[in-house]
């Protein structure tokens, strides 16, 4: 009974190895996934929303997905054991986001909970279970943030996982950073301005001319007492964008730095903007010059990605 149990489980992972990676459509997850998982039960009918139409999903945060290479989104909402009628229901959404660092990259800009286990990085707090998977950026949601709820977001998300393909690698700017005191846990890859500021707010303005052809890796570094420092890496397509960004965001942001980029806020830390070929370094956050100097040095000179 075992073996024959066994063989639908496989023809469905298999299934969906070969289908989602391969980029059919998300629909596919309609039949893939369990319309029942414990004593929830989907109720309605799926929906995908493309770049065009994830407005019409989000009030807000569509920005957010669009400025990665966001492809679509499948969702699905799960009914509780009351059948909704009491506020418990769960919503299932899965995110093609075009590749693994991108999935990556959405997952990273918003991470505040505990690791819960599930995909290739996660997160989870009452009422919400975030990761990564592959491509595949996935979160469950709960309308109740009980004990009984969290369970069951928990248990959609095993059950989503093994669907989703094999693990896919990290964007490869995030193997420059500097090792030693980096809080890996605080790191985030992005592309463009509305992410960054999210992140770590610099400016209204796109002062540092980020969009979709830059790569940039913010990372946290434990410093002095305590406290941490920022640092920020910037990759463009050539090196004259680069210098054109270090210019621009010293004039806007540090007018009062010298000839190497280097001046103290009015918050007593210090800032410092160089440029290595293609790359933008800047460092926020610092206790002293030299703590900014060895930080920025030990960023590597790397060429422009080719696309």
């Amino acid at each position: 009974m075992k073996a024959a149990r066994a063989v639908p489980l496989i023809a469905v992972l298999a299934a969906a190895l070969c289908v989602f990676p391969a980029g059919e459509s998300m629909d596919d997850f309609g039949r893939l996934i369990p319309k029942t998982i414990g004593a929830w039960e989907a109720r309605e009918a799926d929906r995908v929303y493309d770049r065009t139409t994830l407005y019409d999903y989000m009030d807000g945060g569509a920005e957010v997905f669009l400025a990665f290479d966001f492809r679509e989104v499948w969702t699905r909402r799960y009914a509780g054991p009351d059948g909704g009628t009491e506020g418990r229901e769960l919503t299932l959404d899965i995110y093609d986001m075009g590749s693994p660092a991108e999935a990556f990259g959405i997952f990273s800009c918003d991470r505040e909970d505990p690791e819960a286990g599930i995909g290739q990085e996660s997160e989870a707090d009452f009422g919400l279970l975030r990761f990564w998977q592959g491509r595949c950026f996935v979160t469950v949601t709960a309308a109740e943030d009980d004990e009984t709820s969290q369970r069951a977001v928990l248990d959609v998300g095993r059950a989503v996982v093994g669907l989703l393909g094999p693990p896919g690698p990290k964007p490869d700017l995030i193997g420059y950073l500097p090792a030693g005191s980096l809080r890996a846990d605080r790191t985030s890859f992005f592309h463009s301005n509305v992410n960054l500021n999210n992140r770590y707010f610099v400016a209204s303005e796109n002062i540092l001319g980020l969009d979709r052809s830059t790569d940039c890796v913010f990372a946290e570094y434990d410093a002095a007492a305590g406290e941490a420092g920022c640092l920020l890496v910037v990759r463009y397509p050539d090196a004259a964008k680069a210098e054109a960004a270090r210019r621009s965001f010293l004039a806007a942001y540090l007018p009062e730095a010298g000839a190497d980029g280097l001046a103290r806020t009015e918050n007593k830390k210090w800032v410092l903007a160089l440029r290595k070929e293609a790359v933008l370094v800047v460092v926020f956050e610092a206790p002293d010059p030299d703590w900014a100097r060895t930080l920025a040095s030990s960023v590597p000179s790397l060429k422009s990605p080719s696309r």
